[in-house]
């Protein structure tokens, strides 16, 4: 076979026993094979070796990215790089809208984003889902690849949440680590009041018991995850207002919407692009907001059930792994007829 016959050699990692591995690299590898040309394989790191990242023709990097030189021996042998944003963080001064507050930034903390953004710079792009984002990897020195991030929960396309007509022993449902659970503290307050008052069970899949004996607090499973999100009747997702939140990904929304649940979200922009107020999820700007929709939902049935199935119906629409691949394809071929000197 002619070197320019064989299939695309892609390469994702590293490799990692997190969520965003199994989903945005076997996954995707695997979607990604089922078109013509492509062949998948996974690199590690800690560290990451250059001989096998030189196997490959383009690479795509999960939140973590090599040193400074393997970056540039990468470069200088011709090789794609992406990196696959999730929820990492780039460097503290790109993140500014006010030009005096990124500069003082960059200031202080210049050894760190000097050697950052070299770093940066050698990225061939840089997939993002929200278009917040794209300016942020603009600062950052590489071009954003705006993708609509892929549901995470599979089995819950055919397999989704039907409401009950239950108003008394609604579950009130929340996931996330257990690093996060402070973030929820603003609407402690409303939660315990639901539970009170409603009966409502509060139910947490974390990674860690928390403090508070009237939540549940249940270890997530990722490979159960689809069946035990089916217990919530409502989710929700509150944060803190600091910038790794305001520029977080909608993903574990688009999983509440993808069990058909409603979920009430202090919304970050990625988020307001996958939902719509009243129709397909709830946006609370307040915690007065917050109890108000929840109090809603809590004893309205019916309600319920209208906004779970058109978030069902609308994420499943729009978003999907095979959409997903279809970008970081399509942005594969353009790159690599770049390298070829050749239009894609």
């Amino acid at each position: 076979m002619r070197e320019t016959d064989r299939p695309a050699r892609i390469g994702f990692g590293p490799v990692t026993d997190a969520n965003s591995f199994e989903q945005s690299g076997r996954k995707v590898a695997r979607e990604l094979e089922s078109f013509h040309g492509f062949e998948c394989g996974f690199f590690s790191w800690n560290p990451f070796r250059l001989d096998e990242l030189q196997e490959f023709d383009a690479l795509v990097f999960i939140k973590y990215l090599p040193e400074l030189r393997t970056m540039r021996a990468l470069g200088d042998a011709g090789k794609v790089m992406l990196l696959d944003y999730q929820d990492t963080f780039l460097c503290p001064s790109v993140y500014e809208d006010a030009t005096w507050r990124r500069m003082l930034k960059h200031v202080r903390y210049y050894p760190w984003e000097r050697r950052d953004l070299k770093r940066f710079s050698l990225l061939d792009g840089c997939l993002v889902c929200s278009p917040l984002l794209e300016k942020v990897v603009r600062r950052a020195g590489t071009e954003p690849v705006h993708l609509p991030r892929q549901i995470y929960n599979d089995a819950n396309e055919g397999s989704f949440k039907q409401a009950s007509d239950a108003v008394d022993g609604v579950t009130l449902y929340w996931t996330g680590v257990w690093l996060n659970q402070p973030q929820n503290d603003p609407v402690l307050p409303v939660l315990r009041r639901l539970h009170d008052n409603h009966g409502c069970r509060i139910l947490y899949d974390t990674d860690r018991v928390g403090e508070h004996d009237w939540i549940e607090y249940r270890m997530f499973d990722n490979d159960t995850w689809a069946e035990d999100i089916l217990d919530a009747d409502i989710a929700f997702r509150w944060r803190d207002t600091s910038n790794l939140q305001r520029f977080k990904d909608a993903n574990k929304v688009q999983g509440y919407m993808a069990a058909g649940l409603p979920a009430v979200v202090c919304p970050t922009h990625s988020e307001r692009a996958v939902i719509r107020h009243g129709e397909t999820g709830f946006f609370a700007e307040t915690v007065d907001e917050f109890e108000e929709i929840m109090l809603r939902l809590v004893k309205d049935p019916q309600l319920r059930s209208r906004v779970g199935t058109a978030a069902h119906e609308h994420v499943w629409r729009h978003s999907s792994l095979k959409v997903h691949v279809e970008h970081i394809r399509d942005c594969l071929h353009r790159l690599l007829a770049e390298r070829k000197g050749v239009t894609p």
